[in-house]
């Protein structure tokens, strides 16, 4: 036989089957290798059996493993030529361990009984994830006390009678070829499954991460161009948004890095936080045009009314974003928008709260809000220079400002200008 015969004739019995390219069959193809070569092993297994029989003139036995080989052989072409043939192949697989079982009791006189739940238990194990070296260990453990259990209750505390007169050697001998050769094929197959469940849980992961990622950067580009929108009324452009949110971000990785808020700032803090700050001034979509692009001084009524949009942004979260699944979000989201006009020293609005009393988030985006406020240019105001702003923000803390949160914003003050710069209108 020549080389390329050899390997088309393996490719035939131990080869993935070729409708495994097929699309609606490629979830399955991780399984049906290895259920190839299990069915193949069993064929020459029970191949071997019916000549031994068969030279002992053992008809019944005979018979047995001719079915067996028949339906192996008939699995195994099946499996390379019929979609979909894994799910009746398995089935019929059943059928033949039954008469494997009969033929095990005829020729042995083993006992049905406890023993062979070890079997099923080996493969149930392959349902135990991978991920970590405590379930790896547990699976390893469990494999190898059912197997060692198996091969006790089998050979040396089952009590044997049987059925036929075979020499005691040939009889012990086919014992213990039966056995070690049935767990050696577990032993493969299992090892086959678990490589290829374990692959596919690996690319479901990642799958799933992947498209968690892009819903999420789907979600957040959605929030910022409704940012976008509502901050152009008051005369705002787009970039004031951003550079809040990169000022933000900025500013709680300094917090982290430094140990800050070490207990409050996890990585879900952080990255809520920063995903929350283009809607802090969400709630100005309810103030009208008039006021928010007045030139001049407003009224005590006008202001007011634009101190109302605190308020107003976290309702308008609140309803508009209540189908979302992620509370930590929607929670810090509408912290930033209640809270991020109060003050350390309790003077700002909408509550008059204090300190400790603000959550974080919304202190974190007071000053970056602040910040930009003063260093963009708006309708009703010029630009002031951003050495001026830091002075004045030196001089707020205490006051305005958590004195932690200011000290960390004046640690990073020249990625704050770097910022500033990169987005300016």
């Amino acid at each position: 036989m020549d080389e390329s015969r050899k390997n088309k004739f393996m490719d035939f019995f131990v080869g993935t089957p070729a409708y495994n390219n097929d699309k609606d069959y490629a979830a399955f193809a991780s399984f049906t290798a290895p259920l190839n070569m299990f069915f193949l092993i069993c064929l020459v297994l029970h191949t071997i059996y019916m000549l031994v029989f068969t030279y002992f003139g053992i008809t019944t036995m005979q018979t047995f493993d001719m079915i067996g080989v028949i339906l192996y052989a008939v699995f195994v072409i099946m499996l390379k030529y019929f979609k979909g043939s894994w799910l009746p192949c398995i089935l019929l697989t059943c059928f033949e361990l039954f008469l494997h079982q009969i033929c095990s009791v005829n020729l042995f006189g083993l006992q049905s009984g406890f023993q062979y739940l070890m079997i099923p238990l080996i493969f149930m194990t392959a349902l135990i994830g991978n991920k970590g070296k405590l379930m790896k260990y547990v699976r390893n453990v469990i494999i190898f006390i059912a197997c060692v259990t198996f091969l006790y209750l089998v050979i040396l505390y089952n009590n044997r009678v049987a059925l036929y007169d075979l020499p005691y050697g040939v009889n012990v001998g086919l014992l213990i070829v039966n056995v070690t050769l049935s767990f050696i094929v577990t032993a493969i197959y299992t090892a086959r499954i678990f490589s290829s469940v374990d692959n596919k849980r690996s690319e479901l992961d990642i799958s799933v991460d992947e498209k968690i990622k892009a819903i999420e950067n789907m979600q957040h580009q959605i929030i910022i161009s409704f940012a976008n929108i509502i901050e152009a009324r008051d005369g705002s452009t787009g970039k004031h948004v951003k550079r809040t949110s990169e000022y933000v971000a900025a500013l709680v990785d300094e917090l982290k890095r430094h140990g800050d808020y070490d207990d409050i700032l996890t990585q879900q803090y952080m990255h809520d936080t920063v995903f929350s700050a283009p809607l802090h001034d969400i709630g100005k979509i309810t103030v009208p045009d008039a006021i928010l692009q007045k030139p001049g001084k407003l009224t005590k009524e006008e202001f007011e009314k634009i101190k109302n949009h605190t308020v107003n942004g976290k309702k308008i979260i609140e309803q508009a974003m209540s189908d979302i699944e992620d509370e930590e979000f929607l929670k810090v989201a509408k912290c930033v928008a209640l809270y991020h006009h109060e003050s350390w020293d309790g003077k700002g609005y909408p509550y008059g709260i204090e300190g400790e009393q603000i959550p974080l988030c919304a202190r974190i985006m007071t000053i970056a809000d602040y910040f930009d406020a003063l260093s963009a240019k708006r309708v009703y105001k010029s630009a002031m220079p951003t050495s001026e702003v830091f002075e004045n923000i030196k001089e707020q803390r205490g006051k305005k400002f958590d004195p932690i949160v200011t000290d960390a914003f004046l640690r990073i003050r020249d990625t704050i200008d770097e910022i500033a710069k990169a987005n300016a209108d």
